[in-house]
């Protein structure tokens, strides 16, 4: 499998894609042993690349043995941004994607998408919230943008997996209406539709990530109600036990790994 869009068709003509990306020179972001992500500019435009060389088989055993889905390169994220764009859930454009391989533990594969520049995390933004707290009108804005995220996710089948802070963007220049981004899906899982566990999961890591901002109990009941429009099973005068067990299991995540940040 391999899509490329214009530019990086002529970036990779009569090349071996993966032996041109190992070889770019760039700012590593994250490196482990089967995976690298790294920014690097071509044709005055910045992009982020991740290269995957094949998680082995003592991983996918260990996640089976543990009940969950291994990741096994490039192809999870591919899917889910795609899905995104038909949501619509704004997130990053892939400009390029590859897949090379049969043997599940070798499995080489790439992902580049264009650098969503001008942004800041939501983590780095609520930084100082509890110093100087924003207008009601800020915070409930974000809070609505994020719930609706979530519910959007949720309801279409995706769970991200890692609903942090960190990895909602906020557009700097995007006028007096905010604009959110939602990125790092390479662990997303899809089902036709989610179970409760998995939704319990995105959001106790969501409101685990959101303890030290300082939010009143009114911005976590504004929170609940903005996310339950789409997922009318979540009220919370109808399922006061799926928001207890997010805050427990919020509190566990929180005990066990100290602040977000």
């Amino acid at each position: 499998m391999l899509y490329l869009n214009e530019e990086f068709r002529k970036l990779f003509l009569g090349s071996d894609p993966y032996k041109v990306l190992a070889e770019l020179k760039g700012n590593v972001y994250r490196q482990v042993k089967t995976r690298k992500t790294f920014q690097f500019e071509y044709n005055g435009k910045s992009y982020f690349a991740k290269l995957h060389t094949g998680v082995g088989w003592l991983e996918i055993f260990k996640n089976l043995i543990q009940f969950k889905r291994p990741v096994l390169g490039a192809r999870n994220e591919w899917v889910a941004l795609n899905l995104l764009k038909k949501i619509p859930i704004n997130t990053m454009t892939v400009v390029a994607y590859g897949e090379q391989g049969w043997n599940p533990a070798k499995l080489k594969s790439f992902i580049i998408t264009e650098d969503l520049a001008q942004t800041i995390t939501l983590e780095d933004y609520c930084l100082d919230w509890l110093k100087s707290n924003p207008s009601v009108f800020v915070r409930r804005v974000l809070i609505r943008r994020v719930a609706i995220i979530a519910s959007l996710l949720h309801s279409n089948g995706i769970c991200h997996r890692d609903l942090y802070l960190c990895h909602f963007l906020l557009h700097k220049k995007e006028g007096d209406l905010p604009k959110l981004s939602l990125i790092d899906l390479h662990r997303a899982l899809i089902r036709s539709k989610l179970p409760t566990r998995w939704i319990l999961k995105d959001i106790a890591g969501l409101y685990y990530s959101a303890m030290n901002i300082g939010l009143s109990r009114r911005d976590l009941l504004y929170f609940i109600r903005q996310y339950s429009i789409l997922n009318k099973e979540f009220t919370f005068r109808g399922n006061k036990t799926f928001w207890m067990l997010v805050e427990v299991k919020a509190l566990k995540m929180y005990k066990k790994l100290g602040p977000a940040r």
